[in-house]
This record gives C-alpha cells, sequence and structure tokens, in this order.
C-alpha cells in the first residue's frame, strides 16, 4: 500500500469517527427530549480500483420502531380521553356528593326532613318553621348549583372542542410545512433528522386530540388519517375543521339543536360521521358536551320533579288545587313534565313561606294557600309533608323504577355518580397503564445513555488508531526528506 493510500485511509477513519462522535453527543444531549429518535451512523468500506480505500460514511439513520411508535400514539390518544372523562365524572361526584357525605344533596334532604321533624314537635315555635324552610331553600339550592356544575362541565367542554380544533388546524399545518421542507433537504442530499424529530413530536401532540394513523409517502413526506378513517393530511393541503363554540351551555341545548358538531372543509358532520374523530380528547370532550353531562342532568331534573311532585299534592296539603304551586316551585310557577328539562337549575321555594318574599313560615303549619293563620299548635301538615318525603312511591314521568322514598331516589342517583366516577377512574388506571407500558418500550429502542458511552470508547480508539498511523506516515516522511 502506498504512503498517499495509507493516509487517506487514516483520515476517512478520522473523519468516521469525528462524525460518529457527533451523533453520540447528540443522541445524550437530546435522550430526554420529545419526538428526539436516537442516531445510527451507517458505514461501509470504500473501495478505488478494486482495493481497500479506507471508509465511507453512507449517512446518518434515525431509529425509530415504527409498530411502538403508532401504539404508542393510539394508547395516548385513549390515556387523554380516558383522563377527560374521569376529570368530569370527579367534579360532578365533588358537588353532588356520596352517601353520608355532608355538603352533598342527599345530606340536604336529610337536614330538611330532620328541620320538618323538629317543627312538627313544637308547631309553635316560629324559629323551628324557619329553620325547616331555610333547609328546604339550601336544598333547592344544592339542586341549583348541582345542575350549574353540570352546565359549567358542558361549557367548558364546549370551549375544549374550540382550542382542540384550533391546535389540530395549526399543527396539521405544520405537518405539512415540515413535509415540503423534508422533501426539499432530501433532494439536496442534506440530513432531515431534525426535522423529522420536529415532525414526529408535533404528531405526538395530534394524537392526544384525535388517535392517527402515519402512512409515508415519497420524499420523506407523511399522510395522517384518523383511527376511524378521516383524512387529515394526504398530500400539501390539510383537512380544514371547524367548530363554533357555543359560549354558556343551556340544558335546554343539544348536538345540533344549539350546538354545534365538527366542519370539515365546510361540510358539518353528521352524529356517525363524528365516530371517525373518535378516541383522545376531543371525543372526550364531545361526549361530556352531548352524553355524559346531560345524563346527570336529567337524574337532577328527576330528582327536583319528584320533590316537587310530592309536595305540591293537595292531598299533603288541602289549601292546594290541583294546579296550585307547592312548597318547590318551578322558578316560581307549578313544574310540568313537558318542562322538567333543566328544573333542577330553576327549582325554588314557593314564596308564600319566604319571609323576605313577603310570605310567612307560618304557613308551612297551616297551608301555603291558608288566608289566615291557624292553630299554633297543629302539626298535621308538618307530618304529612314529612309522610310525603317518606312515603314509598313513583311518580309518573321520571326516569326510576319501582316504588321508593325520596331519600332512596337521592341516594340511587348518588350512588349512580359515584360508580360512573369508579369506573372512570378504573378506566384511567388502564389507560395510563397501558401507555406507560409502550412509553417504556419505545424509551427502550431510544438513547442508551450506557450504550452510547460505549460507542464513544470505539471511537476513541478508532481515533487513537488511525491518528498513529497518520504518525507513522509522517515520521517516515521525515526521515525520506532527510536522507
Amino acid at each position: 500500500m502506498s504512503i498517499a493510500r495509507a493516509l487517506g485511509n487514516a483520515m476517512s477513519g478520522l473523519t468516521a469517527t469525528a462524525r460518529g462522535t457527533e451523533t453520540v453527543a447528540a443522541n445524550l444531549a437530546n435522550a430526554a427530549t420529545p419526538g428526539y429518535a436516537r442516531r445510527e451512523m451507517a458505514v461501509s468500506a470504500q473501495t478505488a480500483g478494486g482495493n481497500a480505500g479506507g471508509v465511507r460514511i453512507d449517512g446518518v439513520t434515525r431509529a425509530v420502531n415504527a409498530s411502538v411508535l403508532s401504539e404508542s400514539r393510539l394508547a395516548e390518544a385513549a390515556r387523554a380521553e380516558a383522563s377527560t372523562r374521569l376529570a368530569f365524572a370527579k367534579q360532578i361526584e365533588d358537588r353532588i356528593g356520596i352517601a353520608g357525605s355532608t355538603g352533598g344533596l342527599g345530606a340536604a334532604l336529610g337536614d330538611f326532613r330532620t328541620a320538618l321533624s323538629s317543627a312538627a314537635s313544637r308547631p309553635d315555635d316560629e324559629i323551628r318553621l324557619t329553620q325547616a324552610v331555610d333547609k328546604a331553600q339550601i336544598l333547592a339550592n344544592r339542586l341549583n348549583a348541582a345542575s350549574d356544575q353540570v352546565q359549567a362541565a358542558r361549557s367548558a367542554a364546549d370551549q375544549a372542542i374550540a382550542a382542540d380544533v384550533a391546535r389540530l388546524n395549526k399543527s396539521l399545518a405544520e405537518i405539512a410545512h415540515l413535509n415540503r421542507r423534508i422533501a426539499v433537504l432530501e433532494a439536496d442530499g442534506s440530513d432531515p433528522s431534525s426535522l423529522l424529530d420536529q415532525r414526529q413530536g408535533i404528531i405526538g401532540e395530534i394524537s392526544k386530540i384525535v388517535p392517527v394513523q402515519e402512512v409515508t409517502r415519497p420524499a420523506g413526506a407523511v399522510a395522517l388519517f384518523t383511527a376511524g378513517g378521516a383524512v387529515l393530511l394526504d398530500g400539501t393541503t390539510p383537512t380544514e375543521l371547524s367548530f363554533t363554540a357555543a359560549g354558556q351551555v343551556t340544558a335546554a341545548q343539544t348536538a345540533g339543536s344549539g350546538l354545534a358538531l365538527l366542519t370539515q372543509n365546510g361540510a358539518e358532520l353528521t352524529q356517525s360521521q363524528m365516530q371517525l374523530y373518535a378516541g383522545g380528547s376531543l371525543a372526550a370532550n364531545f361526549a361530556v358536551r352531548d352524553e355524559l353531562a346531560p345524563a346527570v342532568q336529567a337524574l337532577l331534573d328527576d330528582l327536583a320533579f319528584e320533590l316537587h311532585e310530592r309536595l305540591a299534592d293537595p292531598a299533603v296539603d288541602g289549601t292546594l288545587a290541583a294546579t296550585s304551586t307547592g312548597l318547590f316551585t318551578d322558578d316560581g310557577a307549578r313544574a310540568s313534565l313537558s318542562g322538567k328539562t333543566g328544573l333542577a337549575g330553576r327549582i325554588g321555594i314557593n314564596d308564600a313561606v319566604v319571609e323576605n318574599a313577603g310570605g310567612a313560615a307560618w304557613r308551612l303549619r297551616s297551608g301555603l294557600n291558608a288566608a289566615t293563620e291557624g292553630a299554633v299548635g297543629d302539626s298535621t301538615l308538618l307530618v304529612a309533608i314529612s309522610a310525603a318525603l317518606d312515603r314509598s312511591t313513583l311518580i309518573p314521568g321520571t326516569s326510576f323504577s319501582g316504588k321508593a322514598s325520596l331519600t332512596d331516589r337521592f341516594g340511587t342517583v348518588e350512588s349512580l355518580v359515584s360508580t360512573a366516577r369508579v369506573n372512570a377512574q378504573s378506566d384511567a388506571a388502564i389507560r395510563n397503564s397501558q401507555a406507560d407500558t409502550i412509553s417504556s418500550r419505545l424509551a427502550a429502542d431510544g438513547v442508551d445513555s450506557d450504550a452510547e458511552m460505549q460507542r464513544l470508547l470505539r471511537y476513541e480508539q478508532a481515533y487513537a488508531a488511525n491518528a498513529r498511523v497518520i504518525q507513522a506516515i509522517q515520521t517516515m516522511m521525515d526521515q525520506i526528506l532527510g536522507i
């Protein structure tokens, strides 16, 4: 081998070790960077005239396990969906309360029943009558607050949908832009690895909103589809999604009637087409707004309606007519089955027993429509009201089945809400575990600092060997020139 060829081989080796050291440094520096893929330098022996000619750098590749990456994105979408559902379930349980807790609906009903019993034992005591009215007001307020919480959750979900759509459109535009830049770099023979990392990170964020599938296209581009098959990006122009937020959502508003669905490329999707975007935080927010929250509202409205009906019965209070308002009213009027939606948010106390509204607490003893105060020692009506609450019956028009007391009805709703939270928590735990497991598998294919240090030692040894060759050539040249 000639001195010139030996020098060329050593120089190519030094170049390769320098490039390899750069990849190791980049891997170690970005080990915790989201979307970063481990770099590996590909080398091969180059030949010159059929003889060995040193080392050729074939390029730097990104080590990515495509199948595990795809599983990770789907798992992250499921995690985001379960997390959103769990957050709603916790909010509702905290507001409605669980059996035996203070501050919940059941506790408010229990306090009202206790106050009625106390007033019935001393019907002449105005303070006890006033306390019973106050407890009735607190019960109505608790129902109002629970209904307000449900509608606040729907409004928040509506706003979250708008935010998800805005982030989705922005991210898809960025992916389309990166596709074009990557194509240019690959055409120039440059390394687009950093842009590929950036694109992978953005796709990871998209997958939390809606589960995505990535398909490789020519020139380094990718196409994105939802797990349900909707096209998000396939070409240079991404799908344009839009959504009009309603602002403050009311109980009467439903999807398609006051509340918008997704619009794709100018056309509003139908309920069945919305399944194309199932999974992820976007679908979870739609579920909260259009399914989960309305179901809770319906239960609250049933409770409010049954409470109203039990105490608006002329058989309980003889001063009432069939169309009279009872102790509990629908914003001052008698509640009707056709207007039951949202009743929990409107239910209140009849002004006839509220002193600040011109009423008198003694009407709780003598009758809501009584013109004059009756005998102060008469506890008949107070006992009848307590009995009406405790009576095992079935009020037509509600979703409850079988006969039960009002306390049992409240307990049923608290149990349903608590069970929904437990189920949501269990599902979230499963989704989190699955996502963490897949993330660990993905991390195993990522940067291993121990392996990178071993590679660095090999590069150091290769560098030293090539440097010794060059040093030996220099010594030989010095000796030749010294002859």
